[in-house]
């Protein structure tokens, strides 16, 4: 059964979240009890009059451009409808009157069950109700309005989600164009990249609207990870760019939306009771780690509210990478040049310490209120556990074992209460929201390897890291048509969100640790607010024109403290012998700055309107992060490393611009098919971006460039520039279909900054000799002494180093790819299908592995190639199938977590039983 939601209203759908633990004792009363009856209220909106504009097209495309227009649920069969076609509908009409004229001529039944809600069924020749096949969800959250949109959007479906049961979060997104994804295989964590930027907000990461902000310093790979189950995804949205809207304040790369799944879409039309089971594992040997997966979904409501349940329990083990083209590694990973038997080992062997168990559970509770308005109270809970391992060689050099570093449990907590307000009004359609988001991760962290008598040492210890996240949204869309061919839309708004980092520590100094920074760890208390003000207005003229333009003030303050010693000569003193002393610096820092960032777009349709040509420029601004201007403390427990605080970072500062066009084409081939494609190239510049530079001087220094693993972010004083071309095509004729996506990135980046990031370096002055008192046997005489005196050095303050940089801007993402081919038989029941995944990598340092700097390009080229099938036995019952790496290749997915060593699966066979209803 196939729901349509109204596409504006989908774009700013309300999170509906639930914030109370006591809600399902609130939700059993309150739908016991009901609410006051609606009925006038509804028979008043589906007889006032809305301006329709649908053209002559297939049914099933016209009953979503009316579910669109008229701001109601179509609950309908796509299949029953398949063939059928609509002479469209234009004027002033109810609802009601209007889906009439829509269906005029066809043998299509309409019942509305409530103010928002009506089902279609097909008639047989005998006027009799067909009886509906396999049930599933389809909606304007589906392709077709993508290739629409004269924007840079993605969406990925739930259908897509299925054809590749994801064992990470991060494979949910790998065939998405301009999406790449820091996978770190040895745990559950997701940071979404978008065109190459990422990390520290620069991509608003959601789950149903509520931002993920959580952040642990790890490898500089992943600054800011979420915790999502695959299990309660009903869709993912990815708006790339600068954003004038909802969502983007304080947002560079874009918005990755992942929404969560509804009531609704188990409920319909005279049915008050719907769910969905799911239960799989891995298929014998080829199971390759994969355990027990599986989710159960309960919804219960009619038209005066209801009442989601879930929970959600998946299961992983260690497992086998694949090793066929193994030599694309390189040969210096693992030492495969100089220790190949112990090396070939490694390859065929576990990936030791892989294993993670999740659990997750959801409670939605909604209540529709008199007058348009809705309520909805949200809870959605995960917690994951996870080890950290390391590969060690054997005494005898003859083979690797992997060694256990560290272990955590992760815990994130959202929850929200939404409320919305849609009346027969042109010019009201409110939406607001309050959450509260908190993330927690309890580690341990075992002793370091240093040796006891080195001072170094550093035993075993304990800590904990915890983000809260504070938010407040409320927007309105008004609409105006001015004519039959104009109409113009406002959406304005505001948006408040404050994160609270909350680190805890049982670490013990070693004996050498006696200076700055502060030895609680790298990721530092603190607190960062944003607010902001914005307002996008569309203007929109026949179907051939769109102008949208749209302005945002975004203002932050950020506190905390911190510290570092310095080593520095004392000013003002003349000594024969000066040296330099400890000066503690320490820094109470609150400051605050506000900016405005406009945005402009136009599209237009060139006498065709199956084209669509748009382009669109805006500006963006990102103050620095808690982190970034805080953290300090050593990486690695112990050694020489040292990350030092910046409390003069500044905020960066984009310029977005992309050309690019749609097609949207039905029936090119055939009768009924669909042809969509998108293609854009973007180009984002950013000023003042921040980079951890991994070869920062302090105050004092006065021989520059020789504190490598000494680290501090820096504002880039080059223009940080990513850019490059997206491929996006979808083609479906029912019977077989096809979806390609491809990305291509441009150029490099170069990183510079000031050698004394602070200033403050110095230089010892010759200033003479001086009569001074040595003692020569038992006699003391005067002699004159040679005698200096510390001085600034401002041309040494000015010195720029470039090339010391560490973080997933350091090299552009490698182009990458994925085609999947399917076809569907027995009236589409059975959908089988094949995908390949490409990149073309980067391995510049494959065959020459070193630490003459800190990262490595080490993401070799890649094809991979996926099998799935899947099988609806009955309406309800449905079986699936998945081959994932089929030819047991060998590769780290892009953009990877490549120093944690950890290859991708190799053949992995897996099943999934899904029963609804």
């Amino acid at each position: 059964m196939d729901v349509t939601q109204p596409q504006q209203k989908r774009r700013n759908r309300p999170i509906r979240q639930v914030a109370l633990t006591g809600s399902l004792m609130f939700g059993a009363c309150a739908l016991t009890m009901g609410i006051a009856s609606v009925q006038a209220a509804e028979t008043a909106q589906r007889s006032a009059l809305i301006r329709f504009e649908i053209p002559a097209q297939s049914l099933d495309s016209a009953v979503l451009a009316y579910a669109e227009q008229a701001g109601v649920q179509v609950f309908f069969d796509s299949r029953k409808l398949a063939g059928l076609r609509s002479e469209g509908l234009k004027g002033q009409f109810s609802a009601e009157e209007g889906l009439g004229k829509l269906l005029r001529g066809t043998p299509v039944r309409y019942q509305f069950t409530g103010n928002d809600r009506v089902g279609l069924e097909r008639l047989s020749d005998s006027g009799e109700a067909l009886e509906l096949s396999n049930t599933h969800i389809e909606s304007n959250q589906d392709a077709g309005w993508v290739y629409q949109a004269p924007r840079s959007v993605s969406v990925i479906t739930r259908e897509q989600i299925d054809k590749r049961p994801p064992r990470h979060a991060a494979d949910m997104l790998e065939q998405t164009a301009g999406v790449y994804t820091a996978v770190n295989q040895r745990d559950q964590g997701l940071s979404v990249n978008i065109r190459g930027v990422q990390d520290y907000g620069r991509v608003n990461m959601n789950i149903d609207g509520m931002r993920q902000n959580f952040n642990v310093n790890g490898h500089q790979q992943r600054n800011g990870v979420m915790f999502v189950d695959p299990e309660f995804i009903s869709s993912i949205e990815i708006e790339k760019g600068t954003q004038a809207g909802m969502g983007g304040a304080g947002v560079l790369g874009g918005i990755a939306s992942f929404n969560t799944v509804q009531a609704n879409e188990f409920l319909g039309p005279d049915k008050e009771f719907g769910g969905r089971l799911r239960a799989g594992h891995g298929i014998g040997e080829l199971g390759n780690g994969t355990n027990f997966n599986g989710s159960g979904l309960f919804a219960f409501g009619n038209e005066k509210g209801d009442l989601l349940l879930g929970m959600s329990e998946r299961h992983f083990g260690d497992y086998r990478a694949g090793t066929q083209n193994a030599d694309n590694l390189g040969t210096e990973i693992r030492l495969k040049s100089s220790h190949r038997d112990a090396w070939k080992g490694w390859l065929n062997d576990e990936v030791g310490d892989t294993g993670s168990v999740t659990r997750s559970n959801l409670v939605k509770l909604g209540v529709n209120l008199p007058h348009d308005q809705r309520v909805q109270l949200n809870y959605i809970a995960t917690d994951t556990d996870s080890k950290e391992a390391w590969t060690y060689m054997d005494p005898v050099e003859s083979a690797f074992y992997y060694k256990r570093t560290g272990k955590s449990d992760v815990t994130a907590q959202n929850a929200s209460v939404d409320y919305s307000y849609s009346p027969d009004n042109n010019l009201v359609d409110l939406k607001a929201k309050l959450y509260y988001v908190s993330t927690r991760e309890d580690r341990w962290t075992a002793p370091s390897e240093s040796s006891l008598s080195s001072g170094n040492f550093v035993p075993g210890y304990d800590d904990s890291y915890r983000t809260d996240t504070w938010g407040l949204q409320l927007q309105n869309t008004s609409r105006f048509y001015l004519s039959d061919a104009d109409k113009l839309s406002f959406n304005y708004g505001t948006e408040l969100f404050q994160d609270s980092f909350k680190p805890d520590t049982e670490r013990q100094a070693a004996r050498n640790e006696s200076a700055l920074p502060y030895v609680e760890g790298m990721t530092p208390k603190g607190k960062r607010a944003m607010a902001s003000l914005f307002g996008d207005l569309k203007y929109e003229h026949g179907d051939w024109l769109e102008l949208d333009a749209g302005l945002r003030y975004d203002r932050y303050r950020l506190s905390g403290d911190t510290g570092v010693t310095a080593w520095m000569y004392p000013k003002g003193v003349t000594e024969p012998n000066l040296t330099r002393v400890a000066t503690h610096m320490v820094f109470d820092d609150e400051r605050e700055e506000g900016r405005f960032s406009p945005t402009f777009g136009v599209a237009v349709k060139p006498g065709v309107d199956w084209l669509q040509l748009y382009t669109r420029w805006g500006r963006g601004w990102r103050p620095p992060s808690v982190t970034e201007v805080f953290m300090s403390g050593r990486p690695h427990g112990g050694g020489a490393e040292m990350v030092y605080p910046n409390p003069f970072l500044k905020a960066e500062e984009s310029h977005n611009w992309e050309l690019g066009f749609n097609i949207f084409k039905e029936s090119l081939l055939r009768e009924g098919d669909r042809f969509g494609a998108k293609i854009a190239y973007f180009d984002t510049r950013i000023d003042n971006f921040s980079f951890l530079d991994t070869n920062a001087d302090l105050p004092g220094a006065s021989a520059l460039g020789i504190s490598m693993g000494r680290s501090a972010y820096q504002n880039n004083l080059e223009q940080t520039r990513f850019r490059g071309l997206e491929y996006s095509l979808d083609y479906d004729a029912g019977g077989y279909y096809a979806q390609a996506s491809y990305t291509h990135m441009i150029g490099k980046n170069d990183f510079c900054s000031n050698q004394v990031y602070m200033g403050g370096a110095q230089r010892l002055v010759n200033v003479g000799t001086e009569l001074r008192p040595v003692k020569v046997g038992n006699r003391v005489i005067m002699l004159p002494v040679r005698v200096s005196r510390a001085e600034d050095a401002p041309d040494l303050d000015q010195k720029v180093s470039c090339g010391h940089v560490m973080g997933n801007a350091t090299y552009m993402p490698a182009d990458r790819g994925a085609l999947t081919v399917g076809m569907r038989f027995f009236d589409r029941t059975l959908d089988v299908g094949a995908r390949v995944r490409y990149s073309e990598g980067n391995g510049e340092n494959l065959n020459s592995h070193g630490y003459n700097f800190m990262d490595q390009a080490l993401w070799p080229q890649y094809t991979v190639y996926d099998l799935y099938a899947s099988y609806w036995m009955t309406p309800q019952l449905n079986l699936a199938l998945s081959l994932e790496n089929a030819t047991d290749e060998a590769y780290f997915v892009a953009m990877g977590d490549s120093n944690n060593l950890s290859l991708a699966r190799g053949r992995t066979l897996s099943g999934m039983l899904e029963y609804k209803f």
